[in-house]
């Protein structure tokens, strides 16, 4: 049963989030942002140090698929009017109800999108939006060691959690890699990083990669605040390091890779860890 408090609650955060949906308060001079990248390389904790931030908001991956609006973020319409635009009027959803009006203090909003999100027809003009906005920032997250990245994803797959906020490693074994996979994998990831370069060459874009993020956050974060106009303040992860072995000990033909890749661009994956 719902108690009354709850009830005014829910019902005030209504009130608030239509005035500011409909520019009856607020402000909308802040910075607008994407953090691009791919799935395992850090994502959710950059996502995570900028929402701890009390200048910044930054939703989810919006159009990782169309069963759902990937807010990540409470508050915000799943369903009605709001569904539709998502479906038909991507570009609609995006000015009207993710870059609306917002708080004063507000400084930069944000969303992820990742290399190949937003590839269906109906969502192509979300690309040619992003890209004809001249003033749109781009946080471009990488990860060095692609072998890392391939093996995250893996160990996601199994056992089903994507993100880790509890601070534990997740309970996966030493698992098999196949060469061919991890290959494609490298070569495929290497080839978005390319073309995503490319495609915002005329944008304000600062590379981050997720083995400096995790090494010296308050370094990273210092610049990364920097980037988006933010004033500095401290902020600590949201999310923790799933995996917490060494990748000799978490790959089970690790040895066999390594002969494998050995002499090739991908040699140096096998050597340090990240």
């Amino acid at each position: 049963m719902l108690t009354p408090g709850y009830v005014k609650y829910r019902t005030i955060q209504y009130l608030r989030h239509t005035a500011l949906e409909k520019g009856w308060m607020g402000q909308s001079d802040y910075t607008r942002f994407v953090i691009l990248g791919r799935s395992r390389v850090g994502s959710n904790l950059l996502r995570g140090l900028l929402n701890a931030h009390s200048q910044a908001v930054v939703f989810g991956e919006i159009f990782q698929n169309k069963q759902e609006i990937g807010w990540a973020m409470e508050g915000f319409p799943t369903n009605g009017r709001t569904k539709r635009l998502f479906l038909r009027q991507p570009v609609q959803l995006l000015e009207q109800k993710l870059w609306r009006n917002y708080p004063e203090g507000t400084t930069a909003v944000g969303f992820k999108i990742f290399y190949y999100h937003a590839r269906d027809v109906e969502w192509t003009a979300v690309w040619d939006y992003l890209q004809q906005d001249a003033n749109l920032r781009v946080l471009h997250l990488k990860r060095q060691n692609l072998l890392d990245v391939h093996l995250s994803r893996k160990r996601a797959m199994l056992s089903e959690e994507w993100v880790s906020t509890g601070g534990t490693a997740v309970k996966v074994g030493a698992i098999p890699l196949n060469y061919d996979e991890c290959l494609a994998d490298f070569e495929q990831t290497r080839a978005w990083e390319r073309e995503a370069e490319t495609f915002f060459k005329y944008h304000p874009t600062l590379e981050l990669l997720y083995e400096a993020l995790t090494a010296n956050t308050a370094h990273e974060m210092r610049r990364v605040q920097e980037f988006l106009g933010l004033d500095y303040e401290t902020v600590q992860p949201q999310t923790s390091k799933q995996r917490k072995r060494p990748l000799a000990q978490a790959i089970t033909n690790f040895a066999a890779l390594k002969a494998q890749f050995a002499g090739s661009p991908w040699a140096a994956f096998f050597e340090e860890e990240p």
